[in-house]
């Protein structure tokens, strides 16, 4: 049996990334991947007419650095995030034309104490205890700024950013957050921003092009991992086809993934229990798929952020060239709860309803409504990406990244920049191959 020098679990960004380095590096590398194609949290679709969609990861900002060198080494084209008007804030029955300064004054508040976040061990801050048993909703309500500038602010950053509700995340784990990508400006802008470009042929593209690159029979699609036997000199990786012999592994898949697999031994306590309380985001994304952009001819960008609804922000989604247009919406925390507990159809029409709230009354009658719910997909269960749940960060955080015996541990939700992103995967991946093979740092 060929004893490999590394099995990397998971062909997302992150996984790939780390087979690149160590193939690189001259080492006898497989990955084992359990869906039927690679891209992990990507997925591009292209309809019949060819409008295409990417229906889970989409953008890339000009500070991805990681994400760049790829995009440029693989030659592949982006586009900006159409804006071809205003945007709307909707915000407490009102449309400003500008964020109202108690907003302003709230995300600065946010940008002032991230930085004194160390987004390597956001555990180390003396008040670190304090914050990672604070929500975030907690503490905007001892700002003293008006219940709405409050609610708005909760749903983009805890919605927009971190996919889960106010009332769960940690004030702690945002400030790692907003650190973690450049704070909020960066974060939540697209011009600039980390919405500024999408890849023009879809994010799918670039996973399958660093697939395409790897030596022939690298992956093995559709071969979840089961069980991984490890000591500190060595691993066999249990799968469905077999058993591979490796002297190191990379677990490049989400928390609530990797903690599904079975170890033997068992994971030391404080990693197995880290695992346990990272849950998945729940964002629902949806595309209403139009003949055209009808909201363009109305000054109006396809942007939109509200304080209140169903729908916490959308954008114009319509690549260059489409034949037809795509307005994409998000639903986050307790709205897209209620959103799933609905059936298809009046999932649909909720939705509709609060896009003509928005837009007008074109936006009722879409000749297509793609929804694509990656909390059902049994390889995924959620996006965007993990998070550490109340009091996580300062009780299991340090057993994040470090390495246990011949496992590693990659994903975007170890990664210190970018946390939560295609970059964040790849600086991940990178990470884990240097603890392998140190003489090949990107």
């Amino acid at each position: 049996m060929t004893v490999s020098d590394v099995v990397v679990v998971g062909a997302g960004f992150a996984g790939l990334s780390a087979a690149h380095a160590l193939v690189g590096a001259g080492l006898r590398t497989i990955v084992l991947e359990a869906r039927d194609r690679v891209g992990g949290r990507v997925l591009t679709r292209v309809l019949p007419d060819g409008t295409q969609l990417d229906l889970g990861g989409q953008w890339v900002g000009p500070t991805q650095r990681h994400m760049q060198r790829l995009i440029a080494e693989y030659g592949l084209e982006t586009y900006p995030t159409p804006e071809y008007g205003r945007p709307i804030l909707d915000y407490g029955g009102t449309r400003p034309d500008r964020r109202p300064d108690e907003i302003v004054a709230l995300l600065d508040r946010l940008d002032d104490l991230s930085r004194q976040i160390f987004p390597e061990r956001p555990w180390d801050h003396p008040r670190a205890q304090e914050w990672d048993t604070l929500t975030l909703a907690a503490w905007l309500s001892t700002q003293n700024a008006p219940d709405t500038a409050v609610r708005y602010v909760g749903r983009v950053i805890a919605g927009g950013l971190l996919s889960c509700d106010a009332g769960e995340v940690s004030l702690l784990d945002t400030l790692f957050y907003v650190t973690s990508g450049g704070g909020t400006t960066a974060l939540l802008d697209t011009v600039g921003g980390a919405q500024a470009y999408r890849v023009g042929s879809g994010a799918q593209r670039l996973a399958e092009r660093l697939a395409a690159d790897l030596p022939e029979g690298t992956i093995r699609l559709e071969e979840p991992v089961r069980r991984i036997v490890h000591s500190p000199t060595g691993a066999h990786v249990e799968t469905d086809h077999g058993v591979h012999p490796a002297r190191h592994v990379i677990v490049a898949i989400p928390p609530s993934l990797a903690g599904r697999i079975d170890y033997s031994p068992s994971l030391p306590a404080q990693r197995d229990a880290l695992t346990q309380r990272m849950p998945a985001g729940y964002a629902l994304k949806v595309h209403a798929i139009y003949a055209a952009p009808f909201w363009r001819d109305r000054g109006l960008s396809g942007l939109s952020t509200s304080d209140s609804g169903i729908l916490t922000e959308t954008v114009d989604n319509t690549p260059p060239g489409s034949p037809r247009a795509v307005l994409t919406a998000f639903a986050y925390g307790i709205d897209a709860h209620a959103l799933r507990r609905h059936d298809p159809a009046q999932r649909r029409h909720l939705v509709l309803d609060r896009l003509a709230e928005l837009f007008g009354e074109d936006a009722r009658a879409p000749e297509d409504f793609i929804e694509f719910d990656w909390c059902d997909e049994p390889w995924t269960r959620g996006c965007f990406s993990a998070h550490p749940t109340l009091g996580t960060w300062t009780a299991y955080g340090p057993a994040l990244r470090p390495p246990i015996g011949a496992l590693h541990w990659a994903g975007t939700e170890t990664a210190s920049t970018w946390n939560g992103y295609f970059d964040g995967a790849v600086e991940s991946g990178l990470r884990a191959a240097a603890e392998i093979a140190p003489d090949h740092r990107h």
